[in-house]
């Protein structure tokens, strides 16, 4: 199964690309999350990657391909992809790595995204929490390894306008590459309401 989990930002599909591929034996490739990772070693490229990510842009199209080709590659052909493509350009060098069974978009409006973007928190080892949906034991604290959570950098008011407009104007327009194979879920669901409306629409197709 070759899968694409498409919304905007605070839609859910980090979770519910995890518990996907937990229950159907699929590599999550998260994109954002190792682009992430990279920003936060240290490297020349990761600073390159940082200065993007924090003023809301989108990482180059030829770092994220290569990045996602090699992913792929490992994944031998069970995935679920998350957070590629982003664009059509990056949609089109998607069709000549791999086929693409589903795309699983996630709807949610601007609001909801912005008022869940605003809870979330995470620790400098990139473990994810949110104040209200996914608190930590402790108040600010992670769970695993005890480091405080803070905002990411790139969660400030601007910039979450700004990748929300960005995922308007250049995101949705890849649904329509995709005709035929797009399966809408309303992500304004419970977790678990999301990921069983998910499981359906598959099941249908």
């Amino acid at each position: 199964m070759r899968l694409i989990i498409i919304g905007p930002q605070a839609s859910g599909k980090g979770t519910q690309a995890s518990m996907l591929a937990k229950e159907m034996g699929l590599s999550h490739l998260s994109m954002g999350e190792k682009l992430r990772q990279e920003a936060a070693s240290g490297s020349r490229l990761g600073h390159q990657i940082k200065e993007r990510i924090d003023k809301g842009e989108l990482v180059p199209n030829e770092l994220v391909e290569k990045m996602t080709k090699r992913l792929i590659k490992e994944s031998n052909g069970k995935f679920i992809l998350d957070g590629f493509p982003r664009n059509e350009e990056q949609a089109r060098f998607l069709d000549l790595i791999t086929p693409i069974d589903h795309v699983i978009q996630l709807k949610v409006s601007d609001k909801t995204a912005v008022e869940r973007i605003g809870g979330r928190r995470e620790c400098p080892k990139g473990h994810d929490y949110h104040v209200f949906y996914k608190p930590p034991k402790k108040e600010g604290v992670c769970d695993v390894d005890g480091l405080p959570l803070h905002r990411r950098a790139d969660d400030t008011s601007a910039a979450i306008m700004k990748r929300l407009q960005t995922y308007h104007n250049r995101t949705e327009p890849v649904l329509a590459h995709y005709k035929g194979k797009v399966l809408d879920i309303n992500g304004e669901q419970g977790i678990r309401d999301v990921h069983f409306a998910i499981l359906k629409a598959l099941h249908k197709r």
